[in-house]
């Protein structure tokens, strides 16, 4: 009987040929690596019109057997050099540990593969920019995996922040959960070895885009504190970005942690309103949900108060499947390479690099030069 997975253990994809239209209609996608969240975005490509998932990788054949048999994939490389030599793969996933990314991205882009990272990219700039420069040279998209970057929600979030006042004033944020001993202990988030950046890379390079997207630029200086460690990682964190304002300083501060109950929530505030989201992270796939509040006040002898509140809803929108697409439409060649996307994801790590940085200081300030 012929195998299921006639890639296994070759360097080589499968014997046939490709038509330019299916390359051209189609990215092919392949996986390097069976992490958890890796099944999340394998359905994703699933859902999204334009991508084909075809192919997984992993040291271990058998985990990547399995998980191409879970996953409806055609073929199973038993290592990530395989996977990357395989011809008929146009753009790879990367959800590797943060600190075994690094050869991979390059060594995928150049082989001539559009690469999807998962975040934090790199455990510091300089890693980050050797990863990003690699997809540059070879002409290839390189984009992080933050999926809320592709809600519908965001455009509107986008639009109407203007409703707020000239700008934005202050942000506050929280990404939180409530890890067990099992993952304090074992998880790779809490190691140093394999997640040096914990809490921060994992939770507050959410908080940290957030910021960016709201504020519209780079902070001026960044400080920050790390409340609690373990196994070498922050996994308690808060900050403060300070943007620079025509009237002042303007403040984003986040929290990020394994410490807490689940939060992950976002207000933005400007001179005449205020905008809110419970759920910016990952947001409600049916009915996404924008609260904004405008011409508030207090009455006379602040005994009560008004303000104009809107309720806005996007509904039916699955982010992760509108990342997929986003970005197979790019491998696919019907899209330019955007350089948006890794811009947004090197001034990402800039920001969590100098959170690190002054979180080690004692909270010292860090100047970003911009």
């Amino acid at each position: 009987m012929a195998s299921p997975h006639p890639g296994v253990g070759r360097m080589s994809g499968p014997t046939g040929e490709t038509s330019m239209t299916e390359t051209r209609s189609t990215c092919r996608w392949g996986v390097v690596g069976t992490a958890g969240i890796a099944r999340k975005v394998v359905r994703a490509m699933h859902l999204a019109r334009h991508a084909g998932p075809v192919a997984i990788a992993s040291r271990n054949l058998d985990r990547a057997l399995a998980f191409a048999d879970d996953h409806g994939l055609e073929r199973a490389h038993g290592s990530y050099e395989a996977l990357l030599a395989d011809p008929e793969i146009d753009a790879v996933y990367v959800p590797l540990p943060t600190a075994l990314r690094r050869e991979v991205v390059i060594e995928a882009a150049r082989a001539g593969k559009h690469v999807l990272s998962e975040k934090p990219v790199a455990p510091h700039v300089a890693a980050a920019e050797e990863m990003i420069e690699a997809c540059s040279d070879a002409g290839v998209q390189f984009m992080d995996g933050v999926m809320f970057m592709h809600h519908r929600r965001l455009d509107l979030v986008r639009e109407r922040i203007a409703d707020l006042g000239p700008m934005p004033t202050l942000m506050d944020s929280a990404f939180t959960f409530k890890a067990d001993d099992s993952f304090l202990e074992s998880n790779i988030r809490t190691s140093i070895e394999t997640e040096p950046l914990g809490c921060v890379g994992d939770l507050g390079w959410y908080n940290i885009r957030m910021a960016l997207v709201a504020m519209g630029e780079l902070p001026a200086r960044v400080r920050a504190r790390h409340h609690a460690m373990c196994g070498g990682v922050p996994i308690d964190t808060s900050g403060e970005l300070e943007f620079e304002g025509p009237d002042g300083p303007r403040i984003a501060r986040f929290h990020c942690s394994f410490r807490h109950p689940l939060r992950q929530w976002v207000e933005i505030v400007g001179d005449e309103g205020c905008l809110r989201m419970q759920d910016f992270v990952i947001g409600s796939p049916t009915e996404a949900e924008i609260l904004i509040e405008t011409e508030s006040s207090l009455t006379e002898g602040d005994a009560a108060h008004r303000w104009t509140r809107e309720r806005l809803v996007v509904e039916d929108c699955v982010q992760e499947a509108e990342m997929i697409e986003c970005f197979s439409r790019i491998a696919a060649g019907m899209e330019p390479v955007d350089p948006q996307w890794p811009r947004w994801a090197m001034e990402t790590q800039r920001v969590t690099d100098a959170v690190m940085s002054s979180a080690s200081a004692n909270g010292a300030d860090i100047e970003i030069v911009r």
